[in-house]
């Protein structure tokens, strides 16, 4: 009689323990779900009257697209001009990869350096079969982990000749708990369970407390410094789907504009020999804009802004600089492989 007692006794404490944490779960749930309530509503509030030309993405990876046709969108959803997927003879593509920088922010479609890239390749094409079509995959905001999905699930149904990998320096930033991406992360991200996904959170913010105490306080500095197991993982893998697709990858590396400062005083330049290393001892060909800059001054190839300082986006005139150096490099490599060329 006392075994069973005593057997009574547990399991009416594991299951009151049980229902206990039900019950705090359904409270931090409610809780959490509630607050998530109000900070959308902010959000949702500030977008108010904009027309943010995105939408939910169909996939989780992503969180976030353009939507397409709108806002100089292609039936894909991107910035530029439409391209099937079928490629046909003799032609020659070349599929760009990136975010705000390679999509042109505040420059027209045809000025961006994929597109001026492609002008200048098919003026050697000009009265012959074949031709170059450069087709520019990038979203505003997008992060590497985002861009990598556009790589394996979109790139290659292009059938591309040749990748250029546009690297930005803010590029390892988190899409929903950093803000690289003015919140457009944070307000598509719908979280299966609020409760899950505070602890993951906080589990993210701790791991960067900790790790951030020897790390510079320049915000592209910063990310690297917290981030690089996870930078150099992210570049291992685009080396290998270059290699296991055979498709040559281009690792282009764009610096960012610093007010006053000339490039020949970037003080992100060891980052840039870093990030260029790790590339190239992968088996990718890297071209680092930072060289093409050499001879400007950042205010001179920056969008200019209404108030502050775009540390980011180069004006037509840098996008320019970008795809001359692009097209030498191209040539002298021989990526091009027309025989007529």
């Amino acid at each position: 009689m006392a075994n069973i007692s005593n057997r009574k006794t547990f399991v009416f404490s594991v299951v009151l323990s049980m229902t206990s944490i039900l019950l705090c779960l359904l409270a931090s749930e409610i809780f959490l779900t509630i607050r998530y309530n109000r900070e959308y509503a902010r959000m949702e509030s500030a977008y108010k009257g904009r027309d943010l030309c995105t939408k939910a993405s169909d996939h989780p990876e992503l969180i976030y697209t353009r939507i397409p046709g709108e806002c100089d969108t292609n039936a894909h959803g991107y910035r530029d001009f439409d391209y099937s997927y079928s490629k046909e003879s003799g032609v020659f593509r070349i599929v760009v990869i990136g975010d705000s920088v390679a999509e042109g922010q505040g420059v027209g479609i045809r000025d961006t350096f994929g597109k001026v890239l492609e002008g200048n390749l098919n003026r050697l094409t000009k009265g012959k079969e074949e031709k170059v079509e450069v087709i520019v995959l990038a979203q505003s905001g997008y992060s590497t982990s985002q861009e990598l999905f556009l790589l394996e699930h979109e790139a290659l149904r292009y059938s591309p000749d040749l990748i250029i990998w546009s690297y930005v320096l803010n590029d390892p930033a988190n899409p929903v708990y950093h803000n690289s991406n003015g919140e457009l992360g944070r307000y598509y991200f719908k979280p299966i369970l609020h409760t899950a996904n505070y602890v993951s959170r906080k589990l993210f913010e701790i791991n960067e407390r900790i790790k951030k105490a020897n790390c510079a306080t320049e915000y592209n500095a910063f990310l690297h410094c917290v981030y690089w197991d996870q930078v150099t993982s992210n570049i291992e893998r685009i080396a290998d789907i270059s290699k296991i697709n055979r498709i040559p990858i281009i690792f282009l590396i764009h610096p960012i504009f610093e007010e006053n400062r000339s490039f020949d005083n970037y003080s992100l330049a060891p980052l840039h020999i870093e990030l260029g290393a790790i590339a190239s001892a992968l088996g990718m060909p890297v071209i680092d804009v930072l060289s093409a800059y050499q001879l400007h001054s950042a205010q001179e190839l920056t969008l200019p802004l209404k108030s502050g300082f775009d540390q980011l986006h180069p004006n037509e005139e840098g996008h320019r600089i970008v795809a001359d150096y692009l097209f030498k490099y191209i040539l002298s490599t021989g990526h091009l492989a027309f025989p007529q060329i």
